[in-house]
């Protein structure tokens, strides 16, 4: 259980982290989950294959200030980008959207269209999440 092997205060700021609807994988959002724990983040992870609607209700049930997507397989999914402007409208404004995953690129547009960080690499990952922590 990730939760018990990194020590994380219950204050710390929170984060939801899985794949949206179709997509269908989750080492990518493995990492990230672990990367946002040892980064001192409360870490929600729900794993693959996510409708917008359960992301969103775990995000603010958990009091979350980021949602992190990992984006991989399959990078050409037509609803994905239904599904992620589903995911803002259900989101409040102030829940960052985070995306990484090597089909983001695939899906530019609609990541752009919701305003959602997309983040190339796990360094790129530890920046942001250091700079939503401290503002």
């Amino acid at each position: 259980n990730m939760e018990t092997s990194i020590e994380v205060p219950e204050t710390a700021s929170g984060i939801v982290v899985g794949t949206p609807a179709g997509q269908l994988h989750e080492i990518g959002a493995l990492i990230c989950a672990i990367t946002a724990a040892s980064e001192g983040w409360r870490v929600t992870y729900l794993g693959p294959n996510l409708p917008a609607e359960e992301i969103a209700g775990a995000a603010l049930q958990n009091h979350a200030r980021a949602v992190a997507l990992s984006i991989v397989y399959p990078g050409d999914d037509p609803h994905l980008a239904s599904e992620l402007q589903r995911l803002r409208r259900c989101l409040s404004e102030d829940i960052a959207i985070l995306a990484g995953g090597h089909s983001c690129e695939n899906y530019h547009q609609a990541l752009d269209a919701i305003g959602a960080v997309r983040l190339p690499n796990l360094l790129s990952l530890r920046a942001h999440l250091e700079t939503l922590r401290t503002n």
